[in-house]
């Protein structure tokens, strides 16, 4: 699927391939490159740099302190949505 043919947002009919919790102290951008890492059944260092996608520290402070909210944005071919629950939904 080409990177224009990604519906961005979870109002997508289409049920998420996996959806990731942060574990304990780990950040949010973090659990998107494990969340893909476990989709694509590879190991993390070799997916892009989560940079090419979004500022991974931009993404942690928008979901460190907030009950309300939603992102969406593509990395390695994935549409990724992360809530403020805090959840990572990988299509």
């Amino acid at each position: 699927m080409a990177l224009a043919d990604h519906h961005i947002g979870s109002e997508s009919s289409e049920p998420p391939l996996v959806t990731q919790t942060p574990e304990s102290t780990e950040t949010i951008s973090a659990t998107v490159v494990r969340a893909v890492a476990a989709v694509d059944g590879r190991p993390v260092e070799t997916l892009p740099p989560l940079m090419d996608a979004v500022d991974p520290d931009a993404l942690d402070a928008l979901f460190e302190n907030t009950e309300f909210g939603e992102m969406a944005f593509v990395y390695a071919d994935h549409r990724i949505v992360v809530s403020a629950d805090p959840v990572v939904a990988v299509y």
